[in-house]
């Protein structure tokens, strides 16, 4: 018999928020600029006999990233690996493998900040300032440690450089198998410039490139959003439904339970899902959703499409350089409709953002 006190749980805060835009008339949505770590990024067209080239190869070329092993967390604060790579460029780098509730973890962000995760016992002898947890119960269990990269007085000449050194160097013992990407500042260098750094510094770098999956469905009903009645969480959970290949016909079934199409709904001949799985710099997801933007501008006969991001379960960082939960699932995503009246819906989760409930 189940203990009546497993009844008792609460149950997780998990909620959305949900913002309208003419993408017409401004820039890439914050919601994508402030997402470092990408893991997997899908795209909807309905209404689409050929995708095009552009929107094929807009994650396909020169995205591949690498992973280094058993990185020394000392050599990010390396000044050359500095000056070469976090201050030219972007340099988005995570942990790979580490579990984010129960062990050490580190990221470098796009906008040069060093986040070191660690957990109370490590902290305590690191012998550097930084926060506890927002997610931890009493007594805490991990603190986050930020170190701006790109600081002016963040020199070999000065203390405060000297004692990060020291306390990565010398009392933090952990290595870290890690992925690492590069955008770099302009065309004429190579994003693999980071990997052969990496490798000069006798560290063993492997290539490692993105996977791609793509899918048909055909005689399909789709939701619309442009007509008056339509329900946004309805047309999400539709979405939700087709990324996953649910069952979508409709047909009844008096002991299997299926699923219906919302209302307002068009008959579209065809619907292509592309997904690609690995490691995606938040520039080039950036690229993404401008090769997608222009292309729905240039069409009049698609309903809308949409694009889907999906970041990584054990970040340190979710949003920008707010803390990663892991009391809840682990959940950082967004989701971005557009339409070709230039209207946008982005639906973002908020579920990294919540703290426990005590």
């Amino acid at each position: 018999m189940l203990s009546p006190e497993t009844w008792n749980f609460k149950p997780p805060r998990h909620h959305f928020s949900v913002v309208r835009r003419d993408y017409r008339k401004t820039d890439v949505p914050t919601t994508v600029k402030n997402h470092y770590f990408n893991h997997s990024v899908s795209v909807v067209l309905p209404n689409i006999l050929a995708v095009p080239d552009s929107l094929l190869n807009s994650l396909s070329e020169d995205t591949d990233y690498y992973r280094v092993n058993a990185l020394r967390a000392c050599d990010l604060v390396n000044r050359e690996f500095i000056e070469a790579f976090v201050k030219k460029g972007q340099v988005t780098l995570l942990t790979i493998g580490n579990k984010i509730d129960s062990e050490n973890s580190i990221c470098v962000t796009p906008t040069g900040y060093l986040v070191i995760s660690l957990i109370t016992e490590d902290y305590q002898a690191f012998g550097l300032e930084g926060k506890a947890s927002v997610f931890d119960h009493e007594p805490h269990i991990r603190y986050v440690v930020t170190i701006n990269l790109k600081e002016e007085c963040f020199i070999p000449t000065k203390k405060n450089y000297k004692r990060v050194r020291v306390a990565l160097e010398e009392r933090l013992k952990q290595n870290f198998d890690v992925i690492v990407a590069w955008d770099p500042p302009g065309t004429n260098l190579c994003p693999s410039s980071v990997a052969a750094w990496f490798s000069a510094h006798g560290y063993d770098v492997r290539l490692c490139r993105q996977t791609f999956s793509r899918r048909a469905e055909y005689s399909l009903t789709v939701p619309t959003i442009l007509e008056e009645g339509c329900d946004i969480d309805k047309f999400f959970e539709w979405l939700g439904v087709f990324s996953i290949a649910g069952d979508l016909s409709g047909e009844t079934d008096d002991y299997i339970n299926t699923y219906k199409c919302p209302s307002p709904s068009v008959n579209i001949g065809q619907v292509q899902y592309l997904q690609w799985t690995g490691f995606f710099t938040q520039k080039q997801v950036q690229e993404m959703y401008d090769t997608l933007k222009k292309y729905v501008l240039s069409q009049g006969t698609l309903p809308w499409v949409s694009l889907h991001v999906q970041g990584f379960a054990d970040s340190p960082v979710s949003w920008s350089l707010q803390e990663h939960t892991f009391f809840v699932d682990g959940d950082n995503s967004y989701t971005i409709i557009l339409q070709h009246n230039g209207e946008s819906i982005i639906r973002r989760s908020l579920c990294s953002n919540n703290g426990p409930r005590r």
